[in-house]
């Protein structure tokens, strides 16, 4: 039994080393963008929250997979970049930026999350009946600049109908961020890290 713990202590230290010297994949993960008006602070929170858990990797702080850079210098090197683009053409797509910005940052993977579109209105229809009109339209970049693949996806919700909690902006919000995080295949992108 000693021997089997020696052995797999050594395989351990091995499989730990070798990991070591490899260069960690650098990750910029830019905070939600929202190109309209922003939801509440719990909703705003509980987006993040969503994505943050997307880009996740158990255990890297002990295995050192990737190092996740600095969300401060990522969202002002976007800034830049997308100035100058814009300046150039004025309906350039934000998709665009990613490439210069993973350069810029040397980003192995960029994670750019946008709100496109967040709009909710009640309205009072009759003396008992409240009325809803909620849309929602989220998009998903996703760069690696290892295989040089942009993946871009987008989602939309819309409700009209008698006030329920599944009909307001906020849960659509949540039904659309789940959908680009699947469809963009995000989770299984960072999840492949080795």
């Amino acid at each position: 039994m000693k021997k089997f713990l020696a052995v797999l202590l050594v395989l351990i230290c091995f499989t730990m080393t070798a990991q070591a010297a490899e260069k960690p994949v650098r990750i910029a993960r830019l905070p939600i963008i929202f190109q309209t008006s922003s939801p509440d602070l719990n909703t705003c929170a509980e987006l993040e929250v969503k994505i943050a858990r997307a880009v996740h990797i158990p255990m890297n702080k002990t295995l050192k997979l990737a190092e996740y850079l600095p969300t401060k210098k990522s969202t002002q090197a976007l800034t830049d970049i997308w100035k100058e683009i814009r300046a150039e053409n004025e309906k350039a797509r934000l998709a665009e930026a990613m490439r210069p910005l993973a350069d810029k940052l040397d980003a192995d993977i960029v994670v750019c999350p946008v709100l496109n579109r967040y709009s909710q209105t009640v309205m009072m229809s009759g003396f008992y009946e409240t009325i809803i009109n909620s849309y929602v339209k989220t998009e998903m970049i996703v760069y690696d600049r290892r295989t040089d693949n942009l993946i871009d996806k987008k989602s939309s919700q819309y409700y009209h109908g008698d006030y329920i909690m599944t009909g307001t902006a906020a849960y659509l919000a949540k039904i659309c961020f789940d959908k680009v995080i699947n469809d963009s295949q995000l989770r299984q992108l960072i999840l492949a890290i080795r």
